[in-house]
């Protein structure tokens, strides 16, 4: 029986890093993401060059910034690794569902031309074919926004006002309901979590039954 592949995303503030973390110490041999080195990842985004290129000619604005240049090239580098399966699980945070929806929620003007839609579409295709289980992590605005704020490390919603920050949200929600609908309908399936609705330490270990109740590998 092969491990599960398993992703944990949703909007700043749900707690995808806390979550991981206690499911790895309730199932210490699971693997925490996938194994690339930054050659690979440069070589993914010299595959995605061309479309790259095809969407400046259409579409002026600014260009990629580092952070989104370096998700287009894990998207491409991690489908290697993540297509030969082990008997160990493995679960992403960070991973190609929250990157998939950055793109889509953040990217420059050139995101929105066809040739890079296209790419786009081809790629959340190839990952929803990869992932077994997306879990959907997600709370009501004001319980994200005060963990936002309470956090040490900086976040743009942060000096935000309420009604900013909800709009990002909103942004952000509408991006990843896309991706996630896509994902599900090739064949990856996605559990949703209020993570408002319980301690963490509950949460962790009733996702972890539900993750135990459908067989690994179960598409292949």
């Amino acid at each position: 029986m092969t491990g599960r592949l398993v992703e944990l995303a949703g909007p700043a503030g749900a707690g995808k890093t806390t979550l991981v973390d206690l499911l790895r110490e309730q199932q210490p041999a699971t693997r925490l993401g996938l194994p690339v080195d930054r050659a690979a990842v440069l070589l993914g985004l010299a595959t995605a060059a061309p479309v790259l290129a095809r969407a400046r000619l259409a579409s002026g604005g600014r260009w990629w910034t580092v952070a989104e240049q370096r998700s287009i090239g894990y998207l491409v580098a991690w489908q290697r690794p993540a297509g030969r399966r082990t008997a160990v699980s493995t679960l992403l945070d960070h991973g190609p569902t929250f990157r998939l929806a950055a793109l889509r929620a953040d990217g420059p003007p050139m995101s929105q031309t066809p040739a890079f839609r296209h790419w786009w579409l081809e790629t959340a295709v190839a990952w929803g074919l990869l992932l077994d289980t997306v879990v959907w992590l997600d709370a009501p605005d004001e319980v994200l926004i005060e963990r936002i704020r309470a956090r040490a490390r900086g976040h743009r919603v942060k000096g935000a006002s309420a009604d900013e920050a909800r709009l990002f949200l909103a942004r952000h929600r509408a991006a990843y309901d896309a991706t996630l609908d896509l994902l599900n309908r090739t064949g990856a399936r996605v559990i949703r979590v209020d993570t408002s609705t319980a301690p963490a330490s509950v949460l962790a270990a009733g996702l972890a039954e539900r993750l135990d109740s459908t067989a690994a590998g179960h598409r292949r």
